[in-house]
């Protein structure tokens, strides 16, 4: 009899188990680009590493000595190399923090990131609910 039990409650468990990984791996986190490289922008890295809506997918930066290294385990790429991790990734938006942050960009590369339907949401680390703020920036 116990061992009836124990095999109903591990299956049970079991089951438990399967649907709980079924349900996390439906919600797949939206990736987001961080242009930028200054203290806030990695402060901005280590609130998507935590978060269960937004992942980081690459940060960018126009400095050539930055390019290919990793920050927090994400990849800096330049910003010319943006528009092909939207088409391959399906990023949600560019993330930045100063509005001189945009300036890496070139006309081409916002105007395919405009014809993607991509946009650039400004964000702040300080800002209390910093995934609410992204959402709202692309609803807007």
């Amino acid at each position: 009899m116990l061992q009836r039990a124990l095999q109903a409650l591990w299956q049970a468990i079991g089951q438990w188990l399967s649907a709980r990984h079924a349900k996390r791996t439906t919600q797949e986190r939206l990736p987001v680009v961080v242009c930028g490289l200054e203290y806030a922008h990695y402060r901005l890295l280590t609130h998507f590493t935590r978060s269960t809506r937004y992942k980081a997918l690459a940060v960018v930066d126009d400095y050539p000595w930055h390019h290919g290294t990793q920050v927090e385990g994400i990849r800096v790429y330049y910003p010319s190399e943006v528009p092909s991790l939207v088409e391959r990734h399906g990023v949600a938006a560019v993330v930045y923090c100063h509005e001189g942050d945009l300036a890496v960009f070139a006309a081409e590369t916002r105007e395919r990131l405009a014809a993607r339907g991509v946009p650039c949401v400004r964000l702040s680390p300080d800002d209390e609910d910093v995934d609410a703020e992204l959402t709202s920036g692309l609803t807007h």
